[in-house]
Protein backbone atom coordinates (compact mmCIF):
# COMPACT_ATOMS: atom_id res chain seq x y z
CA UNK A 1 0.00 0.00 0.00
CA UNK A 2 1.33 3.44 -0.90
CA UNK A 3 2.50 5.71 1.86
CA UNK A 4 0.40 8.74 2.52
CA UNK A 5 2.15 12.00 2.19
CA UNK A 6 1.67 14.69 4.81
CA UNK A 7 1.18 18.20 3.52
CA UNK A 8 3.90 19.46 5.83
CA UNK A 9 6.59 17.16 4.40
CA UNK A 10 6.39 18.35 0.77
CA UNK A 11 5.83 21.54 -1.11
CA UNK A 12 2.71 22.08 -3.21
CA UNK A 13 4.69 21.43 -6.40
CA UNK A 14 6.03 18.12 -5.03
CA UNK A 15 2.56 17.01 -3.93
CA UNK A 16 1.22 17.82 -7.42
CA UNK A 17 4.11 15.93 -9.03
CA UNK A 18 3.58 12.87 -6.76
CA UNK A 19 -0.16 13.00 -7.46
CA UNK A 20 0.55 13.13 -11.20
CA UNK A 21 2.85 10.10 -10.88
CA UNK A 22 0.03 8.24 -9.06
CA UNK A 23 -2.41 9.21 -11.84
CA UNK A 24 0.01 7.93 -14.48
CA UNK A 25 0.44 4.68 -12.55
CA UNK A 26 -3.34 4.28 -12.24
CA UNK A 27 -3.76 4.83 -16.00
CA UNK A 28 -0.99 2.31 -16.75
CA UNK A 29 -2.58 -0.30 -14.47
CA UNK A 30 -5.97 0.22 -16.14
CA UNK A 31 -4.44 -0.17 -19.63
CA UNK A 32 -2.61 -3.35 -18.59
CA UNK A 33 -5.79 -4.79 -17.05
CA UNK A 34 -7.75 -4.02 -20.26
CA UNK A 35 -5.05 -5.70 -22.39
CA UNK A 36 -5.07 -8.78 -20.14
CA UNK A 37 -8.89 -8.94 -20.16
CA UNK A 38 -8.91 -8.78 -23.98
CA UNK A 39 -6.23 -11.48 -24.15
CA UNK A 40 -8.17 -13.64 -21.68
CA UNK A 41 -11.35 -13.20 -23.75
CA UNK A 42 -9.53 -14.31 -26.92
CA UNK A 43 -8.08 -17.31 -25.09
CA UNK A 44 -11.48 -18.28 -23.67
CA UNK A 45 -13.06 -18.04 -27.13
CA UNK A 46 -10.37 -20.31 -28.54
CA UNK A 47 -10.84 -22.82 -25.71
CA UNK A 48 -14.63 -22.69 -26.10
CA UNK A 49 -14.35 -23.24 -29.87
CA UNK A 50 -11.94 -26.15 -29.29
CA UNK A 51 -14.28 -27.88 -26.83
CA UNK A 52 -17.33 -27.14 -29.00
CA UNK A 53 -15.60 -28.92 -31.89
CA UNK A 54 -14.91 -31.92 -29.64
CA UNK A 55 -18.51 -31.97 -28.34
CA UNK A 56 -20.18 -31.70 -31.76
CA UNK A 57 -19.75 -35.38 -32.76
CA UNK A 58 -20.81 -36.46 -29.28
CA UNK A 59 -23.98 -34.36 -29.52
CA UNK A 60 -24.70 -35.89 -32.94
CA UNK A 61 -24.16 -39.37 -31.49
CA UNK A 62 -26.41 -38.52 -28.53
CA UNK A 63 -29.18 -37.28 -30.85
CA UNK A 64 -28.86 -40.41 -33.00
CA UNK A 65 -28.98 -42.69 -29.93
CA UNK A 66 -32.05 -40.93 -28.54
CA UNK A 67 -33.81 -41.12 -31.92
CA UNK A 68 -32.92 -44.83 -32.22
CA UNK A 69 -34.15 -45.54 -28.68
CA UNK A 70 -37.44 -43.67 -29.28
CA UNK A 71 -37.97 -45.52 -32.57
CA UNK A 72 -37.09 -48.88 -30.98
CA UNK A 73 -39.48 -48.33 -28.07
CA UNK A 74 -42.25 -47.38 -30.47
CA UNK A 75 -41.74 -50.21 -32.96
CA UNK A 76 -41.11 -52.88 -30.29
CA UNK A 77 -43.61 -51.78 -27.66
CA UNK A 78 -45.32 -55.17 -27.53
CA UNK A 79 -42.05 -56.87 -26.63
CA UNK A 80 -40.66 -54.17 -24.33
CA UNK A 81 -43.82 -53.03 -22.55
CA UNK A 82 -45.57 -56.39 -22.14
CA UNK A 83 -48.24 -55.46 -19.59
CA UNK A 84 -46.23 -52.66 -18.03
CA UNK A 85 -45.32 -49.05 -18.75
CA UNK A 86 -41.87 -49.21 -17.11
CA UNK A 87 -38.96 -51.41 -18.13
CA UNK A 88 -36.09 -51.35 -15.66
CA UNK A 89 -32.74 -51.99 -17.33
CA UNK A 90 -29.21 -51.96 -15.86
CA UNK A 91 -28.48 -48.44 -17.15
CA UNK A 92 -31.90 -46.85 -16.79
CA UNK A 93 -35.63 -47.17 -17.24
CA UNK A 94 -37.73 -47.17 -20.39
CA UNK A 95 -41.04 -45.39 -19.89
CA UNK A 96 -44.25 -45.67 -21.91
CA UNK A 97 -47.04 -43.20 -21.23
CA UNK A 98 -50.45 -43.35 -22.88
CA UNK A 99 -52.49 -40.17 -22.57
CA UNK A 100 -55.44 -38.57 -24.31
CA UNK A 101 -54.40 -35.74 -26.62
CA UNK A 102 -56.72 -33.49 -28.56
CA UNK A 103 -56.10 -32.96 -32.27
CA UNK A 104 -57.30 -29.55 -33.41
CA UNK A 105 -58.12 -29.04 -37.08
CA UNK A 106 -57.06 -25.89 -38.93
CA UNK A 107 -60.55 -24.37 -39.06
CA UNK A 108 -61.18 -24.77 -35.33
CA UNK A 109 -60.37 -21.13 -34.52
CA UNK A 110 -63.06 -19.83 -36.87
CA UNK A 111 -65.56 -22.36 -35.47
CA UNK A 112 -64.74 -21.32 -31.88
CA UNK A 113 -65.32 -17.66 -32.79
CA UNK A 114 -68.55 -18.56 -34.58
CA UNK A 115 -69.83 -20.59 -31.62
CA UNK A 116 -68.71 -18.04 -29.00
CA UNK A 117 -66.14 -20.24 -27.28
CA UNK A 118 -64.03 -17.25 -26.21
CA UNK A 119 -62.36 -19.10 -23.32
CA UNK A 120 -60.28 -21.10 -25.80
CA UNK A 121 -59.17 -18.11 -27.88
CA UNK A 122 -56.00 -16.25 -27.00
CA UNK A 123 -55.64 -12.58 -27.81
CA UNK A 124 -53.03 -13.42 -30.43
CA UNK A 125 -55.80 -15.26 -32.30
CA UNK A 126 -54.49 -18.69 -31.48
CA UNK A 127 -56.38 -21.49 -29.87
CA UNK A 128 -55.66 -22.18 -26.22
CA UNK A 129 -54.77 -25.87 -26.38
CA UNK A 130 -54.89 -26.24 -22.58
CA UNK A 131 -58.47 -24.93 -22.46
CA UNK A 132 -59.58 -27.15 -25.34
CA UNK A 133 -57.93 -30.21 -23.74
CA UNK A 134 -60.35 -29.78 -20.80
CA UNK A 135 -63.48 -29.66 -22.98
CA UNK A 136 -65.89 -32.61 -23.14
CA UNK A 137 -65.94 -34.63 -26.36
CA UNK A 138 -69.30 -33.13 -27.39
CA UNK A 139 -67.82 -29.65 -27.46
CA UNK A 140 -64.72 -30.89 -29.31
CA UNK A 141 -67.01 -32.39 -31.96
CA UNK A 142 -68.62 -28.97 -32.60
CA UNK A 143 -65.31 -27.53 -33.81
CA UNK A 144 -64.17 -30.69 -35.60
CA UNK A 145 -61.61 -31.72 -32.98
CA UNK A 146 -61.33 -35.17 -31.47
CA UNK A 147 -59.61 -36.82 -28.55
CA UNK A 148 -57.19 -39.58 -29.53
CA UNK A 149 -54.84 -41.74 -27.51
CA UNK A 150 -51.20 -40.97 -28.10
CA UNK A 151 -48.28 -42.91 -26.78
CA UNK A 152 -45.26 -41.14 -25.42
CA UNK A 153 -41.95 -42.85 -24.82
CA UNK A 154 -39.14 -41.57 -22.65
CA UNK A 155 -36.28 -42.85 -20.54
CA UNK A 156 -34.52 -42.08 -17.30
CA UNK A 157 -30.85 -42.76 -16.65
CA UNK A 158 -29.71 -44.14 -13.34
CA UNK A 159 -27.36 -41.77 -11.48
CA UNK A 160 -24.28 -43.95 -11.85
CA UNK A 161 -24.87 -44.25 -15.64
CA UNK A 162 -24.82 -40.46 -16.21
Amino acid sequence: MAKRLKNTDLTAAEIKRASDVALADIALCIRRIEVLEAEAERSMQAVTANYAAMMEPLRAQLDANIAWLQDTMKSNKAVLFDGTDLVDLPHGTLIRNVADKVTIPKGALARCEELGFEDAIRIAKRLDREAIEKWPDERLFLIGAERKQREEFSYDLKPEAK
